[in-house]
This record gives C-alpha cells, sequence and structure tokens, in this order.
C-alpha cells in the first residue's frame, strides 16, 4: 500500500476509474444482450420479417407459375390421348363394321363399351339388315300397269291396256 495516491482533481480520479467503468460498462452491455437474446429468442425484427415475407411471396409466385405452365401441359396432354383413344376406337369400329359386312357409315352406330360388345352390336345390325333385304327382294305380287319399255311407246302401251281391258 505503500503506492498509494492521492486524488487531487476531478481528472486524476476520472483517469482512475476509467478504466473499471469501462469494464463495468461493457459487463452490463454483455448481460442486458444476452437477456435481451434470451427473452425474444425466436423473434426476428419487422424489417427482418418484411424481407423474409417479400421472399417467400416471390417464392410462391414463382411456383404457382410454374404450376399453371404444368397444368396447361398436362391439359395439352390429356387431350392429345383423348384424341388418340378416340382415333383408336374409331379405327376399331370401323374395322368390325367392315368384318360384319357392314357399311363404314354404319361404324358409327355401334354400341357398346369395348370390343365384344361393339362386335355383338354389328352381328345384330348385320343381321337385321339381311332380313330387310331379303324381304325387300320377295317376289310381288303383280301388277296390272303395262310395262312401258323404251322399245314401246306411250301409244303402243295405251292400246295394249286397251286390248287387255276390253
Amino acid at each position: 500500500m505503500s503506492d498509494f495516491k492521492t486524488i487531487e482533481t476531478q481528472e486524476q480520479f476520472e483517469e482512475m476509474v476509467k478504466d473499471r467503468l469501462d469494464r463495468a460498462k461493457r459487463t452490463a452491455a454483455e448481460d442486458a444482450e444476452k437477456q435481451f437474446n434470451e427473452k425474444f429468442k425466436g423473434y426476428m425484427a419487422p424489417k427482418d420479417v418484411e424481407a423474409l415475407k417479400a421472399e417467400y411471396e416471390s417464392k410462391i409466385k414463382t411456383l404457382e407459375d410454374a404450376a399453371s405452365t404444368t397444368q396447361e401441359t398436362l391439359k395439352a396432354k390429356d387431350d392429345e390421348i383423348a384424341k388418340g383413344e378416340k382415333y383408336r376406337t374409331d379405327l376399331e369400329k370401323t374395322r368390325i363394321a367392315i368384318s360384319a359386312g357392314l357399311d363404314m357409315k354404319y361404324a358409327d352406330r355401334l354400341q357398346g363399351e369395348n370390343a365384344e360388345e361393339w362386335q355383338k352390336d354389328a352381328e345384330a345390325l348385320a343381321k337385321d339388315f339381311k332380313m330387310a333385304r331379303q324381304a325387300a327382294q320377295a317376289a310381288p305380287i303383280g301388277s296390272n300397269e303395262p310395262t312401258i319399255t323404251k322399245e314401246h311407246s306411250e301409244k303402243e302401251a295405251f292400246k295394249e291396256w286397251f286390248n287387255e281391258n276390253l
């Protein structure tokens, strides 16, 4: 303790306690920061939240655009598939109609869900047409009308009719 000096001025006092005050201020600041971080752990500053929100909105917009593009692509592919399926269905119905002896124009009239049902319908339709043709080809009962050909004139045909009916 022989190093003791008396402090006579304010400046001397401030210089002596300056280091001690700086150390106390640092410790207090560190403690306050530690308490603040513990108290508000997981919280963000409003400006950081706004920046994060803007970033997420940008990502959402990008993903929505990508999703809509994907939806459009999928719809176009579905349309292509549907057209291909319709083409295959029409082709199969036409093949079945021709093999059953029907005209191609009757292929659209075939009903059913698959080739077996179309085949049965085509056979039934062909059978109905065959019966209708046979009925149409039946011999006529007879006719009282004279037949006019190119060889006979109308006058000669009238004479024949007149002679037959007298």
